[in-house]
């Protein structure tokens, strides 16, 4: 009988992690940032850290999103992926699956 609540007992959700990367102009930056935590926040998402690259001779901005994902919210966050890449500030959105460490 223990085992066979063993092989059905509880386990933490999976997680996966990714990284967003946004590209806009660098006047537009800290609005992006702004709907990007917003946007994140409102599909139960959130960012453990941004970072900004500039690229001065583009007068661009990547914000690279760090996003911890359970892999149920996975459609969530390709549905916030295709929605931020129809904001008129944004040039480029990417994503893509972090390999875990070690």
């Amino acid at each position: 009988m223990k085992k066979f609540f063993h092989r059905f007992a509880r386990r933490a959700p999976a997680v996966a992690t990714y990284r967003l990367t946004v590209t806009c102009p660098a006047a537009q930056a800290d609005h992006v940032v702004r709907l990007l935590l917003a946007e994140l926040q409102g599909a139960g998402l959130a960012p453990s850290q941004i970072v900004r690259s500039w690229d001065e001779g583009k007068r661009v901005v990547r914000l690279i999103a760090t996003v911890l994902c359970q892999l149920v919210q996975r459609a969530v966050l390709v549905r916030f992926v295709n929605r931020a890449g129809a904001w008129p500030q944004v040039r480029q959105v990417r994503w893509e699956g972090v390999a875990p460490s070690l």
